[in-house]
């Protein structure tokens, strides 16, 4: 088993432009939120222009804030982050957590009203739901206890990937803080190939 803090994870290499493309798999337009619109508010208009370019894709086929009746594939997530990272952040990974928090959705404010008042138990036992609405392969298996959780990602390439385990991994400290709980614990670990495991104690 190897595991990761998130200072570690942030400080994996990327992987080849190759091999990220090659990735199976898709993901729905919400998955992104209003990517666009925060990427323009924080860096300045034409930003999101400018991933767009990067991508090579027009504001038709990606829009500031996609829909989830539009699919991209995983790689292209994966690349939008990592140019947020490498060019507009300069290199700051850890700085992504305040980019990520800047763009939660309407939807996703409705659940951390709700975790603040129940505790964040009852969003993490909606990741395996969550991550199979948006996502076409692989399985999140959530295991939730007072204090503790595990989010257990099985069976698809894309969890190998160092920056979709950062993003993921990010996300889950960024949910934290919204819901104004200390996490005492952020894990990665790496059991088994094609899979990974987030571990959080609060």
């Amino acid at each position: 088993m190897r595991t990761w803090t998130l200072a570690e994870i942030a400080n994996e290499p990327p992987w080849p432009l190759e091999r990220t493309l090659a990735l199976p798999g898709r993901v729905r337009g919400n998955a992104l939120r209003a990517w666009g619109a925060h990427v323009d508010q924080r860096f300045g208009q034409g930003s999101a222009d400018r991933v767009r370019a990067h991508l090579g894709l027009d504001a038709t086929e990606l829009p500031d804030q996609p829909t989830k009746k539009h699919w991209y594939p995983v790689s292209l997530q994966i690349r939008l982050v990592r140019f947020v990272v490498d060019e507009l952040l300069a290199g700051d990974a850890l700085a992504f957590e305040s980019v990520f928090e800047e763009s939660t959705g309407t939807a996703e404010k409705a659940l951390v009203l709700a975790g603040r008042m129940t505790g964040p138990g009852l969003v993490l036992r909606m990741a395996g739901s969550y991550h199979g609405s948006v996502c076409d392969v692989g399985r999140c298996l959530p295991d939730v206890s007072s204090g503790k959780a595990v989010l257990d990602f099985r069976d698809a390439d894309v969890f190998e990937d160092p920056t979709w385990r950062f993003a993921n991994m990010i996300s889950m400290k960024t949910m934290f803080a919204s819901l104004k709980r200390n996490l005492s614990l952020i894990q990665g670990e790496e059991h088994a190939p094609r899979s990974f495991l987030i571990r959080m104690h609060w």
